[in-house]
């Protein structure tokens, strides 16, 4: 499944993005060469992105077909991110000075850009799940309907397809039956 591979690779990219904040321990590579930090991020990232690709074409469709969508949004909002982490991420390669690319550490969003992806991707399954939930009530409420209406004809009660009831016939409601059309109460 691919929601739960995104959702893997997010939480390993989370502790190398923000473990450090968290207290968590570390590899030491990670503290003496930042940029394998950023490397390893941008490693991750890329995965999610590559896995979720379908923000980017629907939302590159939307663009080209004058309709941009939430797709769309989602697919900048990322790759933004990610597109921003790639530039400092070779400036911190290209750095000399170390702790020049530890401060640029900080301004990598490579979490950001999966991170957005990963969270669209479990809102739309529980939006789905939701809709899927919404649909089959509405089939259980379809079934209640009668398929059939009592109609008064020419002085008899006749049964009738509820397609063939008339705005203004007069129709029988028996203890127990269903209503099988919107009307009003005569008697």
């Amino acid at each position: 499944n691919s929601l739960m591979i995104s959702v893997e690779l997010v939480c390993v990219l989370m502790y190398f993005s923000m473990g450090h904040m968290a207290g968590l321990p570390m590899p030491d590579f990670i503290h003496s060469y930042p940029a394998v930090n950023g490397i390893i991020q941008a490693v991750l990232s890329l995965a999610v992105l590559i896995i979720n690709r379908r923000f980017f074409k629907n939302g590159a469709k939307g663009v080209i077909n004058k309709a941009p969508n939430m797709d769309t949004l989602v697919a900048m909002g990322s790759g933004v991110s990610f597109l921003w982490s790639v530039y400092t991420l070779i400036m911190m390669l290209m750095s000399e000075n170390p702790d020049t690319a530890k401060q640029l550490l900080h301004s990598l969003y490579f979490e950001s850009a999966a991170m957005i992806v990963t969270l669209i991707t479990v809102g739309k399954l529980l939006e789905a799940k939701s809709k899927g939930k919404t649909t089959d009530a509405l089939k259980a409420l379809m079934k209640l309907r009668p398929e059939t209406a009592t109609v008064i004809r020419d002085g008899e009660e006749v049964r009738l397809e509820i397609t063939k009831v008339k705005k203004g016939d007069i129709f029988v409601v028996r203890p127990g039956e269903s209503i099988p059309v919107d009307g009003i109460v005569l008697e």
